[in-house]
């Protein structure tokens, strides 16, 4: 993202239009915390180049965040293609109770059309407990806010629209747009998913997810996890990234060349391996049995005092301890089927291991 600002921020939408890189650059800028910058869910506005400014004035600092903006807002705030979006209708909502971390913006980048932004998974364990939720929810609260955010900020905004996001996000984008008002609908151009899940079941065979699917463009890593978690009819765009296996659903280390990502053929056969465990792993579990194993894993981070994802990583053998101590006060009827679902986990890793080796 940082090199196509270098090779092409001097060219503005007017000139061209937006691509797919421009696409994941607004999914990244919607990480920014503007708490403290624009007043929550107002009509409020501001270019990428003011925020920057007030962003860096009060000392904001999200560097340990897993997708740190300000590498991209630093460089969008001095390109001629950037610098004067304006932002608007920022909204955030994180709350422990519903377990839900939710974040949108819009950004103005022509009189006649607007990118409109769904913030992913952030290193909150509240924001990966409510990712994990869509395992066994066909509808969670962050999707019912990002329809709501939808049918409210449309209406207000002139012309087409390109909705998106990356992680979560992305699946927001398409949940948000498949279930929105017709009227708004017939205005989306298309809908961006930048290696987010799919949806159970119930949603993946909708009506109203088949009617969008012909708007739907979708991007996955070729080795990441993320984006081949759960059903999606949209047929993903494999895309080259400079890591491995999980660390490609970092959106800057996606390959770019000049206005669009690298793309290559298939999936990796460490994607291939991973997202057909999972996928089978999940078949095998009925919706309380995820239920459980998910709340049982992160009521446990929550008594050992587990906050964001950095808190894994400090002081890891007293962390480990509390959560291990946690887990061990399940029931026994409990307890029987954690430890199933993790066996189950294991064993269907192997066959497919087994299986692959066969077939290679």
């Amino acid at each position: 993202m940082i090199d196509y600002i270098t090779w092409r921020g001097d060219i503005t939408f007017e000139e061209r239009g937006l691509n797919e890189v421009d696409s994941l650059i607004f999914s990244e800028l919607v990480y920014t915390d503007l708490d403290d910058v624009l007043p929550v869910d107002s009509d409020k506005e501001m270019t990428i180049a003011e925020i920057y400014d007030h962003y860096t004035r009060l000392g904001i600092d999200q560097s340990a965040t897993m997708n740190d903006p300000l590498p991209i807002l630093r460089k969008a705030a001095i390109s001629e293609r950037f610098m004067r979006v304006r932002v608007r209708y920022y909204y955030e909502d994180t709350n422990a109770d519903q377990q839900v971390q939710f974040s949108a913006m819009t950004f103005l980048y022509k009189e006649d059309e607007a990118y409109i932004a769904f913030r992913g998974t952030d290193n909150t364990i509240i924001g990966w407990h409510e990712c994990f939720n869509m395992s066994f929810l066909s509808e969670t609260p962050g999707q019912q806010r990002a329809v709501s955010y939808l049918n409210k900020v449309a209406p207000k905004i002139d012309g087409k629209l390109y909705v998106g996001g990356h992680s979560k996000g992305g699946n927001f984008a398409v949940y948000a747009c498949a279930f929105c008002e017709e009227e708004i609908k017939n205005r989306i151009e298309k809908v961006y998913s930048n290696d987010g899940p799919g949806f159970l079941s119930e949603v993946a065979g909708s009506e109203q997810y088949k009617a969008l699917l012909p708007k739907i463009v979708k991007f996955v890593p070729d080795s990441s996890l993320v984006g081949s978690l759960l059903e999606d009819d949209a047929k993903p765009q494999y895309i080259r990234s400079s890591e491995k296996g999980f660390a490609q659903h970092n959106p800057y280390t996606w390959q770019v060349v000049c206005r669009a990502f690298e793309h290559v053929d298939e999936q990796s056969q460490s994607g291939i391996f991973m997202s057909e465990t999972m996928r089978q792993w999940l078949e095998t579990l009925d919706d309380k049995n995820r239920r459980l194993f998910v709340n049982a894993v992160f009521n446990a981070l929550d008594s050992a005092g587990v906050k964001n994802v950095n808190d894994l990583s400090e002081n890891r053998l007293a962390t480990y301890h509390a959560i291990l101590k946690a887990v061990s006060k399940l029931d026994s009827d409990s307890m029987n089927d954690f430890q199933n679902t993790l066996k189950m986990l294991v064993k269907t890793g192997k066959d497919i291991a087994l299986s692959g080796n066969k077939n290679n």
